[in-house]
């Protein structure tokens, strides 16, 4: 796999340095690729309920884990791109 396979709309509010940071990551560390799938995954879910004009209850449930989970994903890829800024090896 390598970096141009990825959609620059995947960057949301991501800064280009750390972007590119991720993409390399993605290639490097099995772990930080899964993460970011799954938050790409997530996200999309959470799209396709929320623009559902009315939720089910378990709709609701469902959009509430999502956001827990994407946002606990969202904070450990900070993590690793940190990481990777200040030198640690990744994985």
């Amino acid at each position: 796999m390598n970096a141009s396979t990825f959609d620059p709309k995947d960057r949301g509010n991501m800064a280009p340095e750390e972007y590119e940071i991720a993409m390399k990551l993605c290639e490097r560390d099995p772990e930080f690729k899964q993460l970011w799938d799954e938050h790409r995954k997530l996200k999309t879910r959470l799209s396709e309920l929320q623009g559902k004009a009315f939720l089910s209850a378990d709709e609701e449930i469902e959009v509430k884990r999502i956001k827990r989970v994407k946002l606990a994903g969202k904070d450990r890829i900070a993590e690793k791109i940190r990481d990777f800024k200040v030198g640690v090896n990744p994985g």
